[in-house]
């Protein structure tokens, strides 16, 4: 079974939202279980038996400066989530809040690989083939040198081959 942590007060609509979308993900995955991490108020209605309230005192809202959810807000819902991973309670840690913050929380949080300088977000878009292609720096960073390109390719490479058993992928800057 994999646990996830959920920043519950993420996004524009928060709670409203993201409690809709955890227990349909919760309905269409048996094998997973949720961290709601948010305001203990705002969450006190969901109830699930794969889903737990981790509570949080404080919001990272969307157009705080990094700085200060970095350095203020420690007890944020996108930090508590964060630390889910960190201290080995979740797998992974999802937020629909302020981009920047989360990569700057997580970075600070969990660090970085070895001979990787700074994080990427990546997804998958679908291509002509019928497959999808593995996308990194979705606009986080907003100047790459051609060694962060590249360690871009390494991160994206390594996911992929993670992703897929017996993949071989090919990577481009």
């Amino acid at each position: 079974m994999i646990t996830l942590a959920v920043d519950c007060m993420g996004g524009d609509h928060g709670p409203r939202v993201t409690l809709v979308a955890c227990r349909q993900f919760l309905d269409h995955h048996p094998q997973a279980r949720l961290l709601l991490v948010g305001l203990e108020q705002s969450l006190q209605g969901f109830a699930h038996e794969r889903a737990v309230i981790v509570p949080a005192s404080e919001v990272v809202a969307m157009d705080d400066p990094v700085e200060v959810a970095l350095r203020k807000k420690k007890d944020s819902s996108m930090r508590v989530a964060i630390l889910q991973v960190r201290d080995g309670a979740a797998s992974a840690a999802v937020s629909a809040g302020n981009t920047g913050a989360l990569m700057a929380i997580a970075r600070y949080l969990l660090k970085t690989l070895d001979g990787i300088d700074r994080p990427a977000i990546a997804t998958q878009m679908p291509n002509s083939r019928g497959g999808a292609t593995t996308v990194l720096d979705l606009g986080a960073n907003v100047d790459c040198s051609a060694e962060h390109l590249l360690q871009f390719a390494v991160m994206g490479s390594a996911l992929v081959s993670a992703l897929k058993e017996g993949a071989s992928p090919r990577w481009g800057c």
